[in-house]
């Protein structure tokens, strides 16, 4: 008797180092710049408008956790869920791994990430250097003033319709 199998790697084993920059873009309005590094050395770069929440308004990280959720969302739509995760907010990853207490406004946004990290099979955040991710939130900025028209020091701004990550 012959036994043919096939030796294909499922798509939910994927692998990837994605690294992700979130910026705002307007009031409570965000851009999610991740750029998706392969294990076979491709790289692809996609950005993801996100919105924020009320209850985390006023906060300072209140992008870093709102984009973080975005960029993972759009990385599990994409079949990734084997991912090593780069960011340069180093309190956020303190906060994941439980060694400090997340900020009190923002402490629905740390238990949806949990449970975002949580639906991928195998993930983990790190915390980099800034000037690792420096290309990445220029190009990602740069962007997000084009979401917005007019004059960055104007206060009325005129929307581009895009559509959103859902609000936190």
């Amino acid at each position: 008797m012959i036994s043919v199998t096939k030796s294909v790697t499922p798509l939910h084993r994927r692998e990837a180092q994605a690294y992700v920059a979130a910026v705002e873009c307007g009031q409570n309005r965000g851009l999610a710049g991740v750029k998706l590094v392969g294990e076979d050395g491709s790289t692809e770069e996609h950005f993801v408008p996100f919105a924020v929440t009320e209850s985390s308004v006023g906060h300072a990280r209140r992008h870093s956790y709102a984009g973080l959720i975005a960029a993972l969302d759009r990385l599990r739509g994409m079949r990734r869920s084997r991912l090593l995760v780069m960011t340069d907010d180093q309190l956020l990853v303190e906060e994941i791994e439980r060694r400090c207490e997340p900020p009190r406004e923002l402490y629905l946004q740390y238990v949806i990430l949990g449970c975002k990290l949580n639906e991928l099979s195998r993930a983990r955040v790190i915390a980099v250097p800034s000037d690792i991710l420096e290309k990445l939130r220029a190009k990602t900025a740069s962007l997000a003033q084009a979401v917005y028209r007019g004059d960055s020091g104007s206060s009325r701004r005129e929307l581009m319709p895009l559509p959103l990550a859902p609000a936190i």
